[in-house]
């Protein structure tokens, strides 16, 4: 049911009763952004069908079959028409799928990699070969703090979590999940779960605040504007976090990661 929700039947068999389950997705790319983002959802088989019958409710009202961030910032894909410009209308539509969002999920997971710290740091630890690339590195944060918490709900055996698949180095992050936890991280496409468009949209919008905080001509004033606009999701408890160079040298003394030798 965590996969189907709406198309779900009682004559699908259940293997496991299912406490939560998660949803991620990853926003920029290492060779081509200064920041990468994983974030995610996780709640209830329930809230998640209530989700799923409320967001798809919302997109049909204004004719929008698929809700991809970049298609909705850059007015191309379902939104290149009707909606460039229409500052109040665009507005009012994230505010009523954030209100879903945030009436339908229990927490929110996310971590956001700087680049060009990683690739500092990477260059004094074996980063990359211990903790894994970009992608893989923030994929296991957000792993970690959700079976964490799950944890402390008692109900780590009873959970489950989806990344979008086909992402950048996804076969870095299923050697380190392994490693970790024996067993390979489940992906499933982006058309297979409506939670996704909502993870997309977390990871795409706290990536460019953070980018926008790291350019040289960031002020005061765009920086209270950046929080404005990250606002909605602050409404939803999380464990979030960007890794700078000095985060990542407190986690490479915490995970006992060896230093590089030096040539």
């Amino acid at each position: 049911m965590s996969v189907l929700f709406s198309k779900y039947s009682d004559e699908v068999q259940i293997a496991l009763a299912t406490a939560y389950t998660g949803y991620f997705d990853a926003s920029g790319h290492p060779a081509q952004q200064k920041a990468i983002t994983v974030a995610g959802f996780a709640s209830t088989v329930k809230k998640w069908n209530r989700f799923d019958v409320e967001w798809t409710k919302i997109l049909r009202s204004e004719g929008i079959d698929l809700f991809r961030m970049t298609d909705f910032v850059n007015n191309s894909g379902d939104f290149a028409i009707g909606w460039k410009g229409e500052t109040q209308k665009r507005k009012d539509f994230i505010a009523r799928l954030m209100k879903c969002l945030e009436n339908n999920v229990n927490k929110a997971f996310r971590a956001t990699l700087v680049i060009a710290d990683y690739n500092k740091a990477n260059k004094l630890y074996e980063l990359k070969e211990f903790v894994g690339r970009p992608y893989a590195l923030c994929c296991m944060v957000c792993t970690f703090t959700l079976r964490k918490w799950a944890k402390k709900k008692n109900a780590e055996r009873r959970l489950l979590y989806y990344f979008e698949d086909g992402d950048f180095d996804k076969g870095n992050f299923e050697q380190m999940h392994k490693a970790a936890y024996g067993v390979r991280p489940q992906f499933l496409d982006k058309s297979r779960a409506i939670a996704f468009q909502s993870a997309d949209f977390a990871a795409w919008k706290i990536r460019n605040s953070i980018e926008s905080a790291l350019r040289d001509d960031h002020t005061i004033e765009k920086g209270v504007r950046l929080l404005q606009s990250v606002e909605m999701l602050s409404r939803i408890p999380k464990d979030a976090g960007a890794l700078n160079y000095e985060s990542l040298l407190q986690y490479c003394a915490a995970w006992k990661v060896p230093k590089r030798q030096s040539k």
